[in-house]
């Protein structure tokens, strides 16, 4: 009988592939340098945009998918990543630090360097301040640093599972004064939160103030379909000059022109997706996110961009940090080629005039701005 060597010698192609992938890799990153940025984030200096993790696998703490989205990501002038604690519970901390030792660069706070956020985690079991110094101090050691670039509250403290029982006490004041503490200390270089509206952002602005400390800023829920659900916290947060970092500048991918009528997102995703793509349901008229989706099609095909480049742009237009995700090396290059560039006025209004004719804001994800 014959012996099939098929399966044999794809396995040898796969193996030959992935050492020519991890050589190339090798060759790449040899010669990556982090170039200085030019948007502050308190004493930081960051590129227009940075590199969201959420979207990369939390099944392993050295996945090759982020050390080569990261090297593209440098490679394409990007110093600024933005990770959390609750992502993989430290595992993406872990993948950051992973991956930028392949990319040969070091975390922190200087020309040079990459600058790297995470996030505090204010679940119900963090007693308070103490949580935060302790939270940030283990976060530290994950990123393989001695001092967090930037350190942030991850959301404010409104996961209250009493309060059905009339029992709630909300400890946003004794995890901002442990974030202070994180600073003072020299834990963290620079502190912020995550998901405050205007009236938390004051509140928390005010205190860290009263401290001899500045919110170097507060990241948020952006992009051209959830604008007017942002609005008053941006104009809140420029009139404080608290910096805005804008995560979902994609819309958990809506707006990376992938999808129509005719190609939808793949099962599960396609059930939170099909009201925004083609609508038909209610509050969510027919034709979905249609009439923005062509005109982001004309400007990029104007411009010789891509859609989602357009998209994280007009990110960029409104004065924050957009962090898009991606899962890859090309996906992360493809992203950070939205910078570099401006969208001109006219483009803005016709881009945000489309999105207004939707009828309708993205609101799948984030969280309600207090």
């Amino acid at each position: 009988s014959r012996i099939n060597t098929a399966p044999h010698a794809r396995l040898h192609r796969r193996m030959a592939l992935h050492q020519l992938t991890t050589l190339l890799f090798a060759v790449i990153a040899s010669a990556l340098v982090v170039q200085p940025g030019t948007r502050s984030l308190g004493t930081l200096k960051v590129s227009d945009a940075g590199l969201g993790t959420l979207n990369l696998p939390l099944g392993d703490e050295q996945p090759p998918a982020a050390a080569e989205a990261l090297a593209a990501a440098i490679a394409s002038g990007c110093n600024f990543v933005d990770t959390a604690e609750a992502y993989g519970f430290g595992v993406s901390e872990k993948q950051t630090a992973w991956a930028a030792e392949q990319a040969g660069v070091t975390i922190g706070c200087g020309e040079g360097q990459l600058a790297v956020a995470t996030k505090f985690a204010p679940v119900p079991w963090r007693p308070g301040a103490e949580s935060v110094v302790d939270a940030c101090r283990k976060s530290a050691e994950r990123l393989g640093v001695s001092q967090i670039p930037l350190y942030q509250i991850h959301f404010p403290d409104i996961i209250q599972p009493l309060s059905v029982f009339g029992l709630s006490r909300r400890k946003d004041k004794e995890y901002w004064d442990g974030l202070a503490r994180c600073y003072e200390e020299g834990l963290a270089a620079n502190v912020g939160v995550c998901n405050y509206g205007p009236a938390m952002v004051s509140e928390v602005h005010d205190y860290l103030a009263s401290r001899g400390i500045p919110l170097a800023s507060n990241q948020i829920n952006l992009s051209l379909m959830y604008r007017k659900g942002s609005a008053a916290t941006i104009e809140r947060c420029n009139e404080l000059g608290v910096p805005v970092i804008a995560y979902f500048p994609l819309a958990n991918g809506l707006l990376s022109g992938r999808y129509d009528a005719e190609s939808m997102p793949t099962f599960p995703k396609s059930l939170t997706m099909k009201k925004y793509i083609v609508g038909g349901e209610k509050d969510y008229p027919d034709g979905g996110y249609q009439p923005l989706l062509a005109v982001l099609r004309r400007i990029a095909d104007e411009r010789a961009k891509t859609v989602p480049q357009v998209a994280i742009n007009w990110c960029m237009c409104k004065g924050a940090v957009p962090i898009p995700g991606a899962r890859n090396a090309a996906m992360a290059a493809d992203n950070m080629a939205s910078m570099g560039w401006r969208l001109s006025e006219v483009e803005v209004d016709a881009l945000e005039e489309a999105a207004d004719e939707c009828g309708f804001e993205f609101s799948s994800g984030g969280f309600r701005l207090e």
